[in-house]
């Protein structure tokens, strides 16, 4: 009999040089499918967001159906107060807190402290203090007001003093108007847009035959719009747009039940202003409450800081809120709800006038005055509209 060796194969490995070729290709092959992963997630939470604003649009029109008129962008006692910028106490109920029970938030709404509600709004709804009921309300996270791109909205705002702490975060913000919210309330001859009185807001100077433009948005200070004066067509006039949420605690941008500029309000974001456009990055755009975060620098320069990397300048406005535009962490734009309810993405090269030009109008003004009817003017009282904004031309 023949003895055969079993004679085991030896086991070749990998050298280092085939090694590293592997890594290699491994590393290539991320590095291709990464960016399609990342655009794939940016696209879905962009659909989400999308979907979350016509909900928001949704409630708004459903406001609108059940009383006529759509919600005030915000509500305070104009008695005593002298500069709605930085001048309100006591803050009512603005818009969202007013289109809750018709958000699926019913709960929430009646978490609030009822006297707070109505006028005179004392306490308001940033009552200071600790376990009241307008501070565990006003602190609810509601998840369809944020939108799953922006990153800071679940930070909490703190607002101390006056504003108050513990606020919940939007993504969603009301157009007042082409406007600043600033001035005195009680006056029919101011030229901001600071109640339903003011110029900028009714359109109609009793001092003067003519009176100067229509600069008024769809919800303002104690003040909305029927629908009816919605003249330019509520498929063509911006209700509702993204903004995002502060980059620090005490950054007041993006706060559901505080009713003003960058809190829940988008207002003098078009020409006549510093902050003309979606995601606008000149210095000192959005007039804000951002102690932390703002500074004042050279108007209409370049922005500098952690706020001017983020594409979110701004000016200090201690206690209190003058103009915000539009904004979002998509790549080339921001999402707006139209009057009608249908959502458009917007492009950030949509055509507008630039810094303080006040000329008007352009594309974008058009989408945010309500009843300019083509006659939307400047700052300095260009093509006004004779009677005011709501007399037929």
């Amino acid at each position: 009999m023949t003895n055969f060796r079993c004679v085991r194969a030896a086991r070749r490995a990998f050298t280092l040089v085939e090694l590293l070729v592997v890594i290699a290709i491994i590393g290539i092959l991320v590095a291709l499918l990464l960016p399609a992963i990342q655009a794939a997630r940016e696209a879905a939470r962009r659909a989400q967001c999308e979907a979350n604003l016509h909900n928001v649009a949704l409630a708004v029109l459903n406001y609108e159906s059940a009383r006529k008129i759509l919600p005030e962008g915000m509500t305070f006692d104009p008695a005593g107060i002298s500069r709605v910028s930085d001048g309100i106490k006591d803050y009512g109920p603005n818009w969202i807190v007013k289109i809750l029970p018709y958000l699926e938030s019913q709960s929430v709404y009646d978490a609030f402290d009822p006297v707070s509600l109505k006028a005179p709004y004392k306490p308001g709804l940033n009552q200071a203090g600790t376990g009241n009921r307008n501070i565990t309300a006003r602190a609810t996270m509601i998840p369809v007001l944020l939108c799953p791109s922006d990153g800071n909205n679940r930070t909490p705002f703190q607002g101390g003093g006056t504003l108050g702490n513990g606020w919940g975060r939007t993504n969603y913000a009301a157009s007042a108007g082409r406007s600043f919210l600033y001035g005195d309330p009680n006056s029919d001859t101011e030229a901001h847009m600071a109640g339903p009185r003011s110029l900028a807001w009714s359109g109609k100077d009793p001092t003067k035959p003519a009176s100067i433009p229509c600069f008024r948005g769809v919800m303002g200070p104690n003040a909305g719009v029927k629908l009816s004066q919605i003249t330019d067509g509520t498929g063509k006039t911006i209700m509702l747009g993204e903004i995002r949420t502060g980059l620090a605690e005490d950054d007041g941008r993006g706060v559901w039940g505080l009713g003003h500029a960058g809190a829940s309000l988008v207002a003098a974001y078009g020409s006549g202003g510093d902050d003309d456009g979606p995601n606008f990055c000149g210095a000192n755009a959005d007039d804000v409450h951002a102690p932390s975060i703002c500074s004042t620098q050279p108007i209409c320069g370049t922005a500098t800081g952690t706020a001017g990397a983020e594409c979110m300048a701004c000016s200090l406005t201690t206690n209190g809120f003058d103009q915000a535009t539009v904004r979002s962490r998509h790549p080339g734009g921001v999402h707006v709800a139209m009057a009608d309810g249908s959502v458009q993405f917007i492009s950030d090269d949509v055509e507008t006038n630039g810094c303080y030009l006040t000329t008007c109008c352009s594309v974008w003004d058009f989408m945010i005055m309500s009843a300019d009817n083509g006659l939307g003017g400047s700052l300095q009282g260009l093509s006004p509209r004779v009677g005011g904004c709501d007399h037929a031309l």
